[in-house]
């Protein structure tokens, strides 16, 4: 059977008051089966101008980077060799927009890639915060909690910080 995690959080990187502006967490398993996880919270309006909040959570995975020719590509941290597949099929789904990721928040192209292989998931919670700023938080996870009423949200989050 396996172990199922358990979470704890270790940092807000988002606002002090994430149930009125926003947040973002970063939880590991205390149990040290399952990598590191980011929730971004939107705090929005519907179109009725009532308050609506949006939950993405998503793996921060931890990456490595490998040279194949001129291309340095960003692979999961387990990726071998000699696996038996190209390089590329294993290549992240954003590397291609890598720069362009990068000059939208700021950074070089090679800092974003060294920040995706930190071992400080904080530090990566930055990156994958810059990709679904560029891509949309759907493309990190495509099945979002949605809360329609404050005591929802507030549940929620009461145990968790």
């Amino acid at each position: 059977m396996s172990r199922q995690p358990t979470w704890e959080l270790i940092a807000n990187l988002g606002d002090a008051s994430p149930i009125d502006y926003g947040g973002y967490f970063i939880y590991r398993d205390t149990t040290g089966v399952y990598p590191e996880e980011g929730e971004k919270l939107f705090a929005d309006e519907n179109g009725d101008g009532e308050r609506v909040w949006t939950v993405h959570r998503f793996t921060l995975d931890r990456l490595k980077q490998i040279q194949v020719g001129e291309t340095i590509c960003l692979v999961p941290i387990r990726y071998d060799e000699t696996w038996p597949h190209p390089v590329t099929s294993y290549d992240e789904w954003f590397h291609k927009d890598l720069a362009g990721v990068a000059a939208f928040v700021g950074q070089s192209v090679q800092e974003l890639r060294d920040a995706f292989c930190s071992d400080d998931p904080r530090v990566r919670a930055f990156a994958y915060e810059a990709i679904g700023d560029y891509h949309g938080w759907e493309n990190l996870d495509g099945y979002p909690l949605t809360f329609e009423s404050r005591e929802e949200v507030e549940a929620r989050y009461e145990e968790k910080n």
